[in-house]
């Protein structure tokens, strides 16, 4: 029964088109079935093979694994096959250098002796940054070498080893040497980045860095108040306690009304908060809640406070003519003794004209236009006399 299901088996053996490997059960429980008729490919043959095809080093023997040669055939065709090569070929300098020039992520496979050569580390990372996750700590430490490959490629600070990873020192050189620098701070420990002098640093850079500061850097209000009054989109990152600081708020809103977004719910409930941010903005009305937006009274003293705020009003406030004087009076000054007559809504105006304002304005055009057919008559005589002297 066994030669019978392994005839195909057996066929292909002895033609040479399928080899056996391992000393396992299997292959003993076939041989035994099979008897002479099966080929076993000798180390030479493997040799051969892995040699023209190098993922064979994967299935061929142990004898094999440990050939030089065939190792060295192996990694030229895939540096990768660098993993199925014995301990004492993986620490084989020439081996390695061969298997990273193929591919830098070999270096994985290399024995540790191998990750900690500066010189073969350097050659791996030319074909590709990720290669440093298999670099020795003493390699990742080494601060000419991490200060290059960060300016390059920030985010491959993740891997700085210590105790370079704790110099405060190497971090400002880090922030100050690239305009990306400030990103790559993301990665340094908790202790580092409770550096005020370091955030400072950073932030000089991009405000944005704010959000990498420690806690308790964060949370500290006056140096708080001085990122927001650089760049307000710190309150993005402001802790929830400083968002009920009116100061820090007001100095962000004074910038750019979406500030006004990262205030805490009571501040932005806070009707006389809100009057004193209209003073500078008048968009604040419509960010006001629609009781304090709708309320005659609170929209009348916010128009006092600025006239423009009447365009963020509803349309019957928009209307109302008491309101408008007062918005017209907040631009202009007092005025004349007429009403303001206008129908105004959001995005559009019209004037009406009061008619004694209309009557004198038709009377001005109508002596506008006999002064200017005066002139003309007086221009068409003087013509007519030059001519007559000619």
């Amino acid at each position: 029964l066994a030669q019978a299901v392994l005839a195909p088996v057996v066929k292909a053996c002895s033609a040479g088109e399928v080899h056996l490997w391992r000393d396992d059960l299997g292959v003993l429980w076939i041989m035994a079935a099979v008897g002479p008729n099966l080929k076993i490919p000798d180390k030479k043959e493997w040799i051969h093979d892995v040699k023209k095809q190098g993922w064979k080093l994967e299935i061929a023997p142990e004898a094999v694994q440990a050939d030089r040669d065939a190792v060295l055939a192996a990694v030229k065709q895939d540096g990768m096959n660098l993993q199925w090569a014995s301990e004492a070929l993986q620490d084989d300098r020439d081996i390695v250098l061969e298997a990273i020039k193929k591919d830098g992520d070999a270096l994985r496979f290399a024995s540790i002796l191998m990750q900690a050569d500066r010189e073969i580390v350097v050659k791996a990372l030319e074909k590709g940054w990720q290669a440093l996750r298999y670099a020795s700590p003493d390699i990742r430490a080494d601060r000419d070498l991490m200060l290059g490959i960060v300016k390059d490629i920030w985010w491959a600070a993740e891997y700085i080893a210590p105790p370079l990873k704790n110099d405060p020192g190497f971090w400002y050189m880090v922030i100050s040497q690239d305009p990306c620098g400030w990103m790559a701070f993301s990665y340094a420990p908790m202790q580092v980045r409770a550096n005020k002098a370091l955030v400072k640093q950073a932030l000089s850079m991009d405000t944005l860095a704010y959000k990498y500061a420690a806690e308790e850097v964060r949370s500290d209000r006056e140096f708080a108040l001085e990122a927001v009054k650089a760049d307000w989109r710190v309150l993005k990152s402001v802790p929830e306690e400083l968002r009920e600081d009116r100061e820090i708020i007001l100095e962000g809103v004074g910038q750019d009304l979406h500030a006004l977004e990262f205030a805490s719910e009571e501040l932005r409930q806070d009707q006389d908060f809100l009057l004193e941010v209209i003073e500078h903005n008048a968009r604040t009305l419509s960010y006001m809640p629609e009781e304090q937006r709708t309320n005659r009274a609170v929209v009348g003293e916010a128009v006092e406070r600025n006239g423009a705020a009447l365009a963020y009003a509803d349309e019957e406030h928009r209307r109302d003519r008491e309101l408008l004087n007062e918005a017209m009076r907040s631009f202009h000054g007092t005025c004349t003794g007429f009403l303001w007559k206008t129908t105004y809504s959001f995005g559009q105006r019209e004037k009406v004209l009061d008619p004694l304002e209309a009557a004198l304005a038709a009377a001005a055009a109508a002596e506008e236009a006999a002064a200017d057919a005066e002139g003309a008559e007086g221009a068409d005589a003087t013509g007519r006399l030059s001519n007559t002297m000619r």
